[in-house]
């Protein structure tokens, strides 16, 4: 009994969504929409962080070379530091690929 509640349940939510983006679907992100503001700090703590990023990024590769200078190379960890360095740079890329246009000003690193 609950489960047929809670599938009906589950069906008109996923309609009413459906129904309020057609309906409701504006291009917030242009400038001076709703969001603006919030994009545009959102990139202004991202470049920040980025920054903050690559230094770390910078001691932690340092740290490993000398692990490896010493007998103790871990490539799980080297691993996991190139993939997040590269995650980070091209996260500009990421978001105009796949919005399909530039939304946030964010400078691509790897260019």
């Amino acid at each position: 009994m609950l489960y047929i509640k809670l599938k009906k349940i589950v069906l008109l939510t996923l309609m009413v969504f459906a129904f309020s983006s057609i309906l409701f679907a504006t291009n917030s992100f242009a400038d001076g929409g709703l969001f603006a503001d919030l994009t545009a700090k959102g990139g202004e703590i991202f470049e920040g962080m980025r920054d903050i990023i690559f230094a770390v990024a910078g001691f932690g590769i340092i740290a490993i070379a000398v692990g490896g200078f010493f007998g103790n190379f871990n490539w799980k960890w080297l691993g996991a530091i190139i993939i997040g360095l590269m995650v980070i740079a091209l996260t500009s890329g990421i978001i105009e690929y796949m919005v399909g246009e530039e939304i946030v000003n964010i400078t691509d690193t790897l260019k």
